[in-house]
């Protein structure tokens, strides 16, 4: 990595980049493929290189020893997001024969994604520490009793 911190995150963007913009053509160019020709097996096959890039992208974390920014957590998150919003809405309005060719691949294939999300979280920050990164309760508390360890019921 060069000298300044402003190159080192831009050249973490270009491998990161690097490792996402091919998978995310072949998971489309999959995906569309099983949608347009409703086979299973191709939508189920798009979502390879999606977790494929996910792989990629936490071994450059794990390289450059970074973590997620909020902006690529904030994507991952809409993106998920909107495709789970996308095959509930393909299942309300879609017809049966869409529904039962892609329902099921697709739905395994955001299930797989999800599976994959928390078992890195876990491995990276462990069970407790996993969660800990979703509880807001605790960090909008501005008050210094609120960082105390927790003893156990009331004295």
């Amino acid at each position: 990595m060069s000298d300044t911190p402003h190159m080192d995150r831009l050249d973490r963007h270009a491998l990161v980049m690097a490792i996402w913009c091919p998978a995310s053509f072949l998971a489309l160019a999959l995906l569309h493929h099983g949608v347009t020709s409703g086979g299973g097996r191709w939508i189920a096959a798009g979502f390879v290189p999606i977790l494929g890039a996910f792989v990629g992208h936490v071994i450059v974390n794990a390289v450059l020893k970074t973590e997620f920014t909020a902006g690529e957590t904030a994507l991952g998150a809409g993106a998920y997001a909107l495709a789970l919003v996308g095959l509930l809405l393909t299942a309300l309005l879609g017809t049966k024969e869409l529904v039962a060719a892609i329902f099921l691949p697709a739905g395994i294939g955001l299930a797989a994604l999800l599976s994959a999300v928390i078992i890195y979280l876990v491995i990276r920050f462990g069970p407790r520490g996993a969660f800990e990164r979703f509880e807001v309760v605790r960090d909008n508390n501005p008050r210094p009793a609120s960082r105390l360890p927790h003893r156990g019921g009331r004295r």
